[in-house]
């Protein structure tokens, strides 16, 4: 008997095109897919940002970019109007498309008040976390919620007015935006990476019966193309926005660390300029070790001509400090034959097999990592050893159709329909 199609409401910020990172792509790639499965969807994502985009994109569900983001919010009634605005069209669509499960992605810089209006909705819930947004939902509950809670006034009459006013703009609301701090119990919790769900529990997020789902990328978009042997130039590839937890200041310290032991290489960092003063950071220093000529600086590039750098690079660094994230980039880099050498933080320890599948390296390691270097440039059979492994360790356990049909099962049991094993 073949399994029903599910209605499929999804909240999320910077839906791509208009994204900034991995996260919002997972949750479209998530969505695509189940879409192409039959099921209903419905997303509600913000406005457009000047921003990073990917052009040609075609959705074949309905996409509403509606939503407020937050930061935009100069004070206390901006941010209510925000609760206001946002929730009353929320609640709009959720009448009108009557969905089986609300799938919430990247939500931390949407309305704090979303939250506690689901948790007054019966309809299930599963949380998709990419970072630290949970987190970030269950302790820092918005202005509303800490003029509700906490706010006291040194004046007297302002005291005795505000139980009149969060009653009003409750009442003003449908009841929409809440006079009282609520969490949805019926949330399924989804985490890309035992090192978030870590983070949740260690904060006292309530996560039971949450899931660890390692993300999954398209084998067949990012394909393979295997290398016989590192020769020198050498060539990295290093994506991510520019920043200093991003750690592309170790990038160019390695350059300089291989060029003093008489190793020539070039180096190509991808990612938008998230920080100016880091940005100036690194231009210095790269005028410092002279390596002009070996770096360049790109910003963010589609998809595409990222796998196409990818083939052409021989080892992809990826060095970054972020103590939270599960980073498709060690995975990209190995679905199409490219080295990773890695810091293991983001959850690229869960992915990558030291000394089989990548290389795990201490933080500014240089010597750790020129020996290993030095050793495939002497030792083709161990490059064509550690790419293959990678190549196949992706398809095995990484597949996006591996991947999606793990999510479709959470979605289905939250639900209903079925139990998970």
């Amino acid at each position: 008997m073949p399994l029903s199609k599910i209605k499929i409401l999804s909240v999320t910020a910077r839906y791509p095109p208009y994204h900034l990172g991995g996260y919002e792509i997972r949750c479209s790639n998530i969505l695509d897919e189940l879409a192409r499965r039959g099921h209903a969807i419905l997303v509600i994502t913000s406005v457009k940002e000047t921003i990073s985009k990917s052009p040609g994109r075609v959705s074949k569900y309905e996409i509403f970019r509606k939503f407020h983001i937050r930061k935009h919010a100069r004070h206390f009634i901006d941010e209510v109007l925000i609760d206001l605005q946002d929730t009353a069209f929320l609640d709009h669509q959720i009448k009108r498309f009557q969905p089986d499960v609300i799938y919430l992605g990247h939500i931390q810089p949407l309305s704090k008040a979303i939250m506690p209006y689901l948790a007054g909705c019966k309809i299930p819930i599963v949380y998709d976390e990419g970072g630290s947004g949970l987190i970030h939902s269950w302790e820092h509950k918005g202005i509303w919620f800490y003029f509700v809670d906490e706010y006291v006034s040194r004046y007297f009459i302002l005291n005795k007015v505000k139980p009149v006013v969060v009653n009003m703009i409750s009442r003003l609301s449908g009841h929409r935006i809440k006079s009282k701090w609520d969490w949805p119990d019926s949330l399924q919790v989804v985490f890309n990476s035992e090192l978030n769900l870590k983070n949740a529990i260690t904060r006292g997020v309530p996560v039971n019966n949450a899931r660890v789902i390692h993300s999954g990328i398209d084998t067949e978009r990012f394909n393979f193309v295997p290398k016989t042997k590192l020769g020198l130039p050498l060539s990295f590839i290093v994506p991510g926005r520019i920043e200093p937890l991003k750690g592309q200041l170790d990038a160019v310290r390695l350059l300089a660390a291989l060029s003093d032991c008489g190793m020539d290489g070039n180096m190509i960092f991808i990612g938008e300029n998230y920080s100016a003063s880091f940005y100036l950071e690194m231009e210095n220093e790269i005028k410092k070790y002279r390596l002009g000529n070996k770096i360049t600086l790109m910003p963010m590039v589609a998809q595409d001509k990222l796998i196409d750098l990818y083939h052409l690079a021989g080892i992809c660094l990826f060095p970054s400090y972020h103590k939270t994230g599960y980073s498709r980039v060690p995975l990209e880099a190995m679905a199409c034959g490219c080295i990773v050498f890695s810091y293991g933080n983001e959850g690229s320890d869960e992915i990558i097999k030291d000394g089989q599948t990548g290389f795990l390296f201490s933080p500014d390691d240089y010597s750790g990592m020129i020996a290993v270097v030095k050793e495939m440039i002497s030792n083709p059979g161990m490059v064509r050893d550690v790419i293959g492994n990678a190549r196949r360790d992706v398809e095995e356990n990484c597949s996006m159709e591996k991947y999606v049909d793990k999510m479709e099962e959470t979605v289905r049991a939250a639900v209903g329909a079925i139990k998970l094993p």
